[in-house]
């Protein structure tokens, strides 16, 4: 499976406008795929929307992007778009698929760079210590860029309160299991957001 991160960044003072449209952005998201996911940006780059799509193969997620690009509004929200960023992604090799559920309604999107050639290093120490740290709170995806330039791995983990992350996250630590023994030694930058599952998102 093959994962494709859509994020919608939106001019200043447009919500109004555009809350409305979204699910119909959402229904035609990924005509070659399924679309799984879609969040507003709770804390972090503020009047963002990032949507999750599913795809079986690279070529089924690559034409749905090279149509985007023909279209004159994709998104059915031209006239209030700022910015859009799209990158794929391949779940690293202990990860199953994505399945749709309620696992919300916070989700936290973590998105690490990393240097040339180590993100084989860093699923190696992940994989040692995800089981035990997904019993904490739901690993829901680790995946890596496919990309051309620096490569990202992307982590989201859902959550039904805020003080469930941080009782996750301070268990975590007092184990030694957290941050992963060994895997922070190829990370160049790192970034944490906090996203809301919207009405209309298959993830809740």
């Amino acid at each position: 499976m093959f994962y494709n991160l859509t994020v919608l960044s939106l001019l200043p003072n447009r919500l109004g406008a555009v809350l409305p449209k979204l699910p119909a952005t959402y229904e035609t998201l990924a005509p070659n795929g399924k679309a799984l996911g879609a969040f507003s940006c709770e804390f972090g780059m503020l009047n963002r929307f990032t949507f999750l799509s599913a795809y079986e193969t690279l070529d089924a997620l690559m034409a749905d992007r090279a149509a985007k690009i023909e279209a004159s509004d994709p998104y059915g929200i031209g006239g209030h778009l700022g910015s859009v960023e799209q990158t794929a992604f391949k779940p690293l090799s202990f990860m199953g698929d994505i399945e749709p559920g309620e696992y919300g309604p916070f989700y936290e999107i973590r998105t690490y760079t990393l240097a040339p050639n180590g993100l084989d290093e860093t699923a190696e120490a992940w994989s040692k210590v995800v089981p035990r740290r997904n019993e904490m709170s739901k690993l829901l995806m680790v995946m890596g860029s496919i990309e051309n330039g620096p490569q990202k791995m992307v982590h989201i983990w859902p959550y039904k309160t805020i003080e469930d992350r941080v009782k996750a996250r301070g268990q975590a630590g007092k184990e030694g299991i957290w941050p992963p023994p060994g895997g922070s030694a190829h990370l160049t930058s790192l970034q944490s957001e906090l996203f809301v599952a919207t009405g209309f998102s298959d993830l809740k």
